[in-house]
C-alpha cells in the first residue's frame, strides 16, 4: 500500500534583529511592484485556492456567492494561452474550502455542501471521479501526497488510503500542514478548544507524535496561518495575539537541527494572512503573504532570503486599495499568483518577482 512506501514530494531603512538565535536584517523596499490582472471573477475574491504546476498548467478554484450565501465551486484552467472551464462533476459543493495536488494527474478538490458536509472530487488528468463524502464536517486543510494518498485536517483528523477515508486520532485542532514526504509530515495547530496553547505534531509513517510549540512572550492566543516542510527546514506562520497590549503580531517559527526558533517579525508588517503557508523561491529563500496594517487587510508579499533577508513589497499605495486572499508560486518561474482584489476589481493576479 502506498502509504508504506516512502515517497520524496515535489513541492508543487534596514534594521538589524536578533530573535531566539537567528540574525535577520528587515528592509522595506521602495515604490509598489506591479501586479497584473490574469484572471477576472468575483468567486475568485474570498476563499479562492490555486494549484500551478508549470507555466502553462495553473487550475483556480473558487465559490459563486450571493451575499453570504455561496451556491457553486467554480473551476478553471490555464493553459498558458487561455483559461478554460474546469468542467467540474456535480455535486462538488457549494464552497471551496481547500485544494492540492501531488502531481498533474492528481488533483483533489474539497468542498463544502449546503448541509456543511465535505466532499472530494479528484481529477487523473482526464476526467473528474464522482464527489466522495468524507466521515466528518470539520475539515478544512487539505494535503496531497498520492493517488490514494491523503490527509483531512480541522478539528477532526482524516487519513486517506486505498481503503478510503479513516478518522485519524489525533489530539488537536490542526490549522495548517505540510509534508516533505508520507513518512515526514508536520502539522500545527492548538489544544481543542483553547488557542492559547499551541502544538505541533508529526507523523513518521506509522505514528503521530504532538509536542507544544516554543513559548512566545505575551502570547494569548495563536492563530496559525501556515506549514511548509522542505529541505531547508520546517516553517511555521502564526500570529500572536496580546490580550494586555491588545496587539496582534507574526512570527515564523523555524525547526532545523531539531531545534525550533522563533524569529519576531512584528517590526516587518502587518499580521500574516490566514493562508500565508512559505512559499518556496528555488533559492532557498522563501515568499509569504503578510500585510501592512494591523487589521491584516493591506497586502505585502514579503520574502526571506536563505540568509535571513526580509523585504517587504506592499501592493496598494493606499489602505484599502488591494486585499489578497491566497498567494501562489508558479513552479519553475520567479512568478507569484494572488486571489483577492486590486482596487474594485476581483480575481487573480500575477507578479514577476524578477528573481
Amino acid at each position: 500500500m502506498e502509504s508504506r512506501v516512502r515517497k520524496a514530494l515535489v513541492p508543487w531603512v534596514v534594521v538589524m534583529v536578533v530573535a531566539a538565535g537567528w540574525v535577520s536584517s528587515h528592509q522595506v523596499s521602495a515604490g509598489t511592484p506591479e501586479w497584473r490582472l490574469f484572471r477576472h471573477g468575483a468567486s475568485l475574491e474570498v476563499g479562492a485556492r490555486v494549484v500551478a504546476f508549470g507555466e502553462r498548467d495553473i487550475w483556480a478554484f473558487g465559490t459563486r456567492r450571493a451575499g453570504e450565501k455561496s451556491f457553486g465551486v467554480t473551476a478553471a484552467r490555464w493553459d498558458g494561452d487561455e483559461w478554460r472551464d474546469g468542467g467540474l462533476p456535480a455535486g462538488a459543493g457549494d464552497a471551496t474550502v481547500d485544494a492540492g495536488a501531488s502531481s498533474p494527474s492528481n488533483l483533489w478538490l474539497l468542498g463544502s455542501g449546503e448541509d456543511g458536509a465535505r466532499t472530494v472530487v479528484r481529477w487523473d488528468g482526464r476526467r473528474w471521479s464522482a464527489p466522495s463524502r468524507l466521515p466528518a464536517a470539520s475539515v478544512q486543510k487539505l494535503l496531497v501526497l498520492g493517488e490514494v494518498e491523503g490527509w483531512a485536517f480541522g478539528e477532526q483528523s482524516l487519513h486517506h488510503t486505498e481503503a478510503g477515508w479513516q478518522v485519524a486520532e489525533l489530539p488537536m485542532s490542526v490549522y495548517a500542514a505540510g509534508a516533505r514526504s508520507t513518512e515526514d509530515i508536520w502539522v500545527a495547530g492548538t489544544v481543542p478548544d483553547d488557542d492559547s496553547r499551541p502544538l505541533v505534531g508529526h507523523y513518521d509513517g506509522r505514528k503521530w507524535t504532538v509536542t507544544p510549540l516554543p513559548q512566545v512572550a505575551g502570547a494569548s492566543h495563536w492563530g496559525l496561518s501556515g506549514v511548509t516542510a522542505d529541505a531547508s527546514g520546517v516553517w511555521i506562520t502564526a500570529n500572536i495575539s496580546d490580550d494586555r497590549a491588545q496587539t496582534t503580531r507574526p512570527v515564523l517559527i523555524g525547526r532545523s537541527a531539531d531545534r525550533w526558533r522563533v524569529e519576531e517579525i512584528a517590526g516587518l508588517a502587518g499580521p500574516w494572512r490566514d493562508t500565508a503557508a512559505a512559499l518556496q523561491d528555488g533559492r532557498g529563500g522563501h515568499w509569504f503573504l503578510g500585510t501592512t496594517d494591523v487589521s491584516g487587510y493591506d497586502p505585502a508579499p514579503a520574502h526571506r532570503s536563505s540568509a535571513g533577508t526580509w523585504t517587504v513589497r506592499p501592493v496598494g499605495r493606499a489602505s484599502g486599495a488591494a486585499e489578497f486572499d491566497t498567494l501562489t508560486a508558479i513552479p519553475g518561474t520567479a512568478k507569484l499568483v494572488a486571489s483577492g482584489r486590486v482596487d474594485s476589481t476581483p480575481g487573480l493576479f500575477v507578479h514577476d518577482t524578477g528573481r
